[in-house]
Protein backbone atom coordinates (compact mmCIF):
# COMPACT_ATOMS: atom_id res chain seq x y z
CA UNK A 1 0.00 0.00 0.00
CA UNK A 2 0.82 3.60 -0.57
CA UNK A 3 2.21 5.33 2.57
CA UNK A 4 0.00 7.50 4.19
CA UNK A 5 1.90 10.82 3.47
CA UNK A 6 1.41 10.16 -0.16
CA UNK A 7 -2.62 10.35 0.75
CA UNK A 8 -2.06 13.41 2.32
CA UNK A 9 0.12 15.27 -0.18
CA UNK A 10 -2.10 14.34 -3.14
CA UNK A 11 -5.54 15.26 -1.10
CA UNK A 12 -4.18 18.77 -0.72
CA UNK A 13 -3.31 19.26 -4.30
CA UNK A 14 -6.56 17.77 -5.30
CA UNK A 15 -8.42 20.29 -2.96
CA UNK A 16 -6.50 23.17 -3.94
CA UNK A 17 -7.77 22.59 -7.70
CA UNK A 18 -11.36 21.73 -6.45
CA UNK A 19 -10.87 25.04 -4.67
CA UNK A 20 -10.43 27.01 -7.76
CA UNK A 21 -12.90 25.70 -9.65
CA UNK A 22 -15.17 26.25 -7.34
CA UNK A 23 -14.56 30.11 -7.29
CA UNK A 24 -14.27 29.82 -11.74
CA UNK A 25 -17.23 28.19 -11.15
CA UNK A 26 -19.16 31.18 -9.37
CA UNK A 27 -19.19 30.01 -5.44
CA UNK A 28 -18.60 32.60 -3.16
CA UNK A 29 -15.39 32.61 -1.11
CA UNK A 30 -17.02 31.80 1.54
CA UNK A 31 -19.21 29.16 0.78
CA UNK A 32 -16.13 27.48 -1.09
CA UNK A 33 -14.34 27.71 2.57
CA UNK A 34 -16.77 26.93 4.82
CA UNK A 35 -18.54 23.94 2.72
CA UNK A 36 -16.32 23.07 -0.12
CA UNK A 37 -13.29 22.75 1.06
CA UNK A 38 -14.33 20.52 4.41
CA UNK A 39 -16.40 18.36 2.05
CA UNK A 40 -13.82 18.31 -0.32
CA UNK A 41 -10.99 17.20 1.58
CA UNK A 42 -12.87 14.39 3.41
CA UNK A 43 -13.97 13.38 0.44
CA UNK A 44 -10.89 12.93 -1.63
CA UNK A 45 -8.81 11.51 1.47
CA UNK A 46 -11.39 8.63 1.89
CA UNK A 47 -11.65 8.39 -1.83
CA UNK A 48 -7.86 7.87 -2.26
CA UNK A 49 -7.66 5.18 0.79
CA UNK A 50 -10.35 3.21 -0.68
CA UNK A 51 -8.61 2.83 -3.74
CA UNK A 52 -5.50 2.68 -2.23
CA UNK A 53 -6.44 -0.27 -0.26
CA UNK A 54 -8.43 -1.82 -2.97
CA UNK A 55 -5.68 -1.65 -5.52
CA UNK A 56 -2.69 -2.52 -3.42
CA UNK A 57 -4.33 -3.64 -0.19
CA UNK A 58 -7.62 -6.02 1.44
CA UNK A 59 -10.52 -4.74 -1.05
CA UNK A 60 -12.37 -6.67 1.86
CA UNK A 61 -11.12 -3.94 4.72
CA UNK A 62 -12.82 -1.00 2.34
CA UNK A 63 -14.82 0.12 5.18
CA UNK A 64 -11.55 0.67 7.63
CA UNK A 65 -9.47 2.48 4.19
CA UNK A 66 -12.66 5.05 3.94
CA UNK A 67 -12.75 5.65 8.12
CA UNK A 68 -8.51 5.73 7.90
CA UNK A 69 -8.83 8.33 4.91
CA UNK A 70 -11.20 10.47 6.70
CA UNK A 71 -8.34 10.64 9.53
CA UNK A 72 -6.10 11.18 7.09
CA UNK A 73 -8.08 14.07 5.56
CA UNK A 74 -8.38 15.88 8.97
CA UNK A 75 -4.75 15.54 8.94
CA UNK A 76 -4.33 16.90 5.46
CA UNK A 77 -6.70 20.21 6.48
CA UNK A 78 -4.68 20.46 9.92
CA UNK A 79 -1.36 20.71 7.96
CA UNK A 80 -2.82 23.00 4.91
CA UNK A 81 -4.45 25.04 7.72
CA UNK A 82 -0.72 25.69 9.78
CA UNK A 83 0.90 26.52 6.72
CA UNK A 84 -1.43 28.99 5.67
CA UNK A 85 -1.20 30.10 9.29
CA UNK A 86 2.83 30.54 9.17
CA UNK A 87 2.64 32.50 5.76
CA UNK A 88 0.19 34.70 7.21
CA UNK A 89 -2.64 34.08 4.42
CA UNK A 90 -5.37 33.18 7.09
Amino acid sequence: MLEDVIIVGVTMVLVEIVKRLALRAGVTEEATKQIIVPLAVLGIAAGLNALNCYFFGDPTALRQAVAEGIKWGAVAAGVYSLGKSVLGKS
